[in-house]
């Protein structure tokens, strides 16, 4: 099968998106299909030359489904072509071609419900975004939802001694800290984080909500919050509340873990911009902003990965990036990732609630550099025959329907590129 890979033109450093990219061409030519990749150069409303080299790379062509990556080409779906006896369509359904969104974020921050497309699909990182997209998103319609979370390419593995405690580094921790997000922003319509209209009383009780069972997905505390405060108005939007609030809990469930494991005195390695701004012991090393290709070669360096996750019920590409690296990860997202590893098979899981008991895990675990060796050399094993591109590019075409009879009409003009309103 012919697969379309939309990519955004980007003369930058390589970040996450160019090797997701690369991961899915991989998987796709390791199970015999082709890649057909199209560049574009803007998100949002693409360009007329565009509209028209597009058209020109699908005529003739049998591309089976559209892989969108972050729903960035969204709006690629939205060019549209007249046709005879019918009204305008979007140029995916004139070539009756699937479009699958793989979101690789939660999904109030991506453009989702920018797809024109007729055959629209929504890939999930997390088994609670489907609830939560029915929040954000209520009168948006998918033709079907997959639960696709990222996967490794094995050709990202730096470690040079694989699974060793020779490694330099204890306990890694790789994230940015927003200390300006750190504060409860929806309050000030001054603040550099208002986005939008917030409740400010729903933001607040959902906020105690899920600080107060963290462990729990998103979704499951928003519906908790409602059963305190009684349904909403009507016209209440809960995108910018969940989008705040997120943002809010995301920076500070990762500062709480990090400075717990800071204050026990391991030797760690904190990598971002931000935490230069907040106190910690002289036990942590700081290390600025990095690049994707650095993040390889540091978790390649260390003994223990600390992840502190929103994905509670899926996973970020990171945990399975330590994993390919040999090192043991630390993580709260125990719903999908428990089932995926298993108990004691390189992966281990601890509660937000509980961030003493991360302490005690991790130092027991320091102090046995043969149990680090081996639970580093376990992960590796299970990512490599387990997430790869080429497992979660199976499963995800697996999970489409097969294509429907031949699509009718033809075009009779190609006017500019339209936005979907």
């Amino acid at each position: 099968m012919q697969i379309l890979l939309p990519i955004l033109r980007d003369q930058r450093e390589q970040t996450f998106y160019q090797d997701f990219h690369r991961g899915l061409a991989d998987g796709l030519r390791a199970l015999g299909h082709e890649p057909v990749e199209f560049s574009f150069q803007s998100l949002g409303e693409p360009r007329q030359e565009e509209a028209e080299r597009l058209l020109r790379q699908l005529d003739g062509a049998k591309i089976g489904a559209v892989l969108d990556l972050c729903c960035w080409a969204y709006g690629l779906s939205q060019i549209t072509l007249e046709m005879q006896g019918s009204a305008r369509k979007s140029i995916f359904d004139v070539f009756d071609i699937r479009y699958v969104g793989l979101l690789c974020d939660q999904p109030y921050h991506q453009a989702l419900n920018g797809i024109g497309a007729q055959q629209r699909y929504a890939a999930y990182p997390d088994r609670g975004h489907p609830e939560q997209v029915k929040l954000a998103f209520p009168d948006f319609k998918l033709t079907g939802e997959i639960f696709v979370p990222p996967a490794i390419r094995p050709a990202n593995d730096r470690s040079v001694h694989k699974g060793s405690p020779d490694r330099s580094i204890d306990v890694l921790y790789v994230g940015n800290l927003e200390t300006l997000a750190l504060d409860r922003f929806w309050n000030d319509r001054l603040s550099l984080f208002w986005q939008g209209e917030y409740d400010p009383v729903f933001c607040d009780a959902l906020t105690e909500t899920a600080l107060s069972e963290p462990d729990r997905s998103f979704h499951l505390n928003i519906q908790t919050t409602l059963e305190k405060l009684g349904p909403p108005i009507p016209g209440f939007l809960f995108n910018p509340q969940m989008r705040a609030v997120e943002t809010y809990l995301r920076y500070v469930l990762r500062r709480n873990a990090v400075v717990a494991l800071a204050r026990s005195g391991v030797r760690m390695r904190v990598v971002g911009r931000g935490w230069d701004t907040i106190q910690l012991p002289s036990n942590v090393e700081l290390q600025g902003e990095t690049n994707y290709e650095e993040f390889f070669k540091l978790a390649g360096q260390a003994k223990i990965c600390l992840d502190a996750s929103m994905y509670l019920d899926g996973a970020n590409d990171r945990v399975f990036s330590y994993a390919l690296n040999g090192a043991v990860c630390f993580t709260n997202a125990a719903g999908y990732l428990r089932g995926a590893f298993g108990e004691n098979q390189g992966m281990c899981f601890y509660s937000m609630r509980d961030l003493a008991g991360l302490v005690e895990q991790v130092k027991a675990l320091l102090a046995r550099p043969d149990a680090i060796r081996a639970a580093g050399e376990r992960a590796r094993e299970i990512v490599l025959s387990s997430h790869t591109w080429r497992s979660r590019v199976g499963d995800l075409l697996g999970a489409l329907p097969p294509k429907p009879a031949e699509a009718g009409g033809r075009m009779t003009s190609i006017p500019p590129p339209a936005r979907r309103q």
